[in-house]
């Protein structure tokens, strides 16, 4: 083997080793990214529309636990899906994105489909 074919081979398992370590990172070991949501403003937004129902005491607690049940599965899908750490708004360090436009639309649009 001369010196050009090991120049060759060295550089070109050099970049294999990089590209398996870039894909690696961005697949498996890049931590996730903090985003926040407004828990309480959605929360008390919910509170107010539903008091607007002319609904009894036990529809409203059904309501309710299910406002709770698909706010929890949309924030999770959402956090799975887009490889974020959801954190409530107070806790948030300023600077940091803000989903809950993207959560309550998508928190809306579960609150329409019938129950499973």
């Amino acid at each position: 083997m001369n010196i050009k074919q090991l120049m060759v081979t060295v550089l070109l398992s050099s970049l294999l080793t990089l590209g398996a370590g870039v894909a690696a990172w961005e697949c498996w070991l890049k931590p996730p990214t903090l985003v926040s949501f407004d828990l309480k403003g959605t929360t008390d937004q919910f509170l107010i529309q539903s008091a607007k129902l002319n609904i009894t005491n036990e529809q409203r607690d059904a309501l309710l636990g299910r406002f709770n049940r698909k706010l929890t599965q949309v924030i999770d899908r959402w956090a799975t899906e887009h490889h974020q750490l959801v954190i409530v708004s107070p806790a948030a360090v300023s600077g940091m994105e803000d989903v809950s436009p993207q959560i309550r639309h998508e928190l809306a649009l579960s609150m329409k489909e019938k129950e499973k």
